[in-house]
């Protein structure tokens, strides 16, 4: 049995305002939307509000608005759509061919079980997503198990892996308040520590200090004091933790429904997780933000790439991907602009540029997996590509998309669910730029019938890219049981 430390939610927190008056405009001028409480909009061409933060602005191509030079605008940066990425007439140029450094990847079949897991996730992979963070040396993935039958309580738990599956600690486990409903989580690591963030209950984002050596290091503490604030994203830094949430009283993904402003939020942390002596956050987007989980990765060079969405404009609704990069002192924050539609995503940092990978729904409803590079000037570096059927084989996407970087490429690892075939948990091998290398696979051809994925996700190791994910074994007999697997995919031969 497991060593654990059980601490209850409901502590003394650390207050943060939410007032700043910096902002990204992410609006042609036209569409300004003005003052919101303290933080006035500026306008796309302002690259300094006073506040000491410099905003670039985002290029024109992709804000919806025909500027001179332009032919069309059709509020994105995608090409096949009749408006090129270019905002020009046509189909744009195609992909082309990957790149040969990439090589394809194969999974190592069986996979290896790893240690039991005393609180496994709930058998329901849209519900309970799993966030994995690396450092040099280890792996830090955190899962929720939801209230049980017996009357247990909630719990987030943490195991920390070293990059051959084995633990590196007992797993660590922080119990919540009985019936509590936990809307968004993410852990960020750093050497041998980590950092966790939550959403539970009505009052904001809690935090807590995990560590190899130690397990939980302080209590947890309310780290964001709002009802408004939800869905968090970390990332490590070498000197600090950057941190983005959501804020707002949306209660529908991509609709705009709430009353008042609906945005994202940025600002760094310390390398204890909270905000002393730190600047104010910064607001990224205005009141037609989403309700949407915004992505961070940390580059090389100590920027920070930032992945969020906002509201379509247009009549279809849905979500808008957008990018930006900061500098990690939060001095510059260059906007992207639109990327193009999108559900969720996931960014990376990988040989001098991010990339980002994101599913969609095209509007025949077939699913949809993209990719883009962007600079660390924010600006794109090549057609975002897009791979739809026949090349995906089956008919929906069954929660998030994750990827991970390494070997001169990407890996996309998902769920693809088929009336024919069930669920089954997938990778796609790209170059850099989203190309695909190889066909598409199984990661794990065993789990079949009474066998059912949970949460999954992909980090590179070194020499490998490491699938970890659940399996619920014999789903809804009395010999259920879930184990923790690992599938290393590996160069083919």
């Amino acid at each position: 049995m497991t060593n654990r430390k059980w601490w209850g939610l409901a502590v003394a927190g650390l207050l943060v305002s939410a007032c700043t008056n910096t902002f990204i405009d992410l609006t042609p001028d036209s569409g300004d939307v003005g003052a919101t409480d303290d933080i006035v909009e500026p306008d796309a061409d302002v690259a300094d509000d006073g506040s000491g933060v410099v905003i670039l602005p985002p290029p024109p191509c992709g804000d919806g608005v025909v500027d001179p030079g332009e032919e069309c605008d059709d509020g994105n940066r995608l090409n096949d759509d009749g408006c090129t990425l270019g905002c020009m007439f046509g189909a744009g140029d195609p992909p082309g061919d990957p790149d040969p450094a990439a090589l394809p990847y194969r999974a190592e079949i069986p996979p290896q079980v790893l240690s039991p897991v005393d609180h496994p996730p709930e058998a329901d992979p849209a519900g309970s997503p799993f966030p994995v963070s690396s450092s040099a040396t280890l792996f830090a993935g955190s899962w929720l198990r939801p209230d049980m039958p017996d009357g247990t309580p909630p719990s987030l738990n943490t195991r920390f892996l070293a990059p051959d599956g084995s633990l590196a600690r007992e797993d660590v486990t922080i119990s919540l308040v009985s019936g509590s409903s936990v809307s968004g989580y993410a852990v960020a690591a750093r050497s041998d520590s980590a950092l966790l963030a939550w959403r539970a209950g009505p009052d904001g984002i809690s935090h807590a200090n995990l560590s190899v050596e130690a397990g939980l290091t302080s209590a947890p503490t309310l780290l964001i004091n709002s009802r408004f604030a939800d869905l968090p994203a970390l990332a490590g830094l070498p000197d600090s933790y950057m941190f983005a949430w959501y804020d707002g009283g949306d209660t529908a993904r991509c609709v705009h429904n709430g009353a008042g402003p609906s945005r994202i939020l940025l600002r760094r942390l310390t390398t204890d997780g909270t905000t002393d002596g730190m600047p104010d956050p910064v607001a990224l987007e205005d009141e037609n933000g989403a309700w949407t989980a915004p992505d961070l990765a940390a580059g090389d060079d100590g920027s920070v790439g930032i992945l969020w969405w906002r509201t379509a404009t247009e009549a279809a609704g849905g979500c808008t991907l957008r990018f930006g990069v900061a500098d990690s002192a939060l001095t510059t924050i260059a906007d992207g602009g639109v990327v193009g539609p999108g559900r969720s995503g996931r960014i990376a940092d990988a040989e001098g540029a991010f990339r980002l990978a994101w599913r969609d729904v095209a509007p025949d409803d077939t699913p949809r997996i993209g990719f883009a590079a962007f600079g660390r000037d924010a600006s794109l570096l090549a057609p975002p590509v897009v791979h739809q059927p026949p090349f995906l084989p089956f008919e929906f996407i069954v929660g998030d998309i994750e990827f991970a970087a390494g070997d001169h490429g990407l890996v996309a690892v998902f769920e693809g669910y088929n009336t024919t075939t069930g669920p089954q948990l997938w990778f796609l091998r790209t170059d850099l730029l989203g190309r695909a290398v190889g066909s598409l696979a199984e990661v794990d051809p065993s789990c079949t019938g009474t066998c059912t994925f949970g949460p999954s996700n992909v980090v590179w190791s070194g020499d490998a890219f490491l699938v970890i994910y659940f399996v619920t074994l014999n789903l809804g007999e009395p010999s259920e049981t879930t184990e923790m697997r690992m599938v290393r995919l590996v160069p083919e031969v």
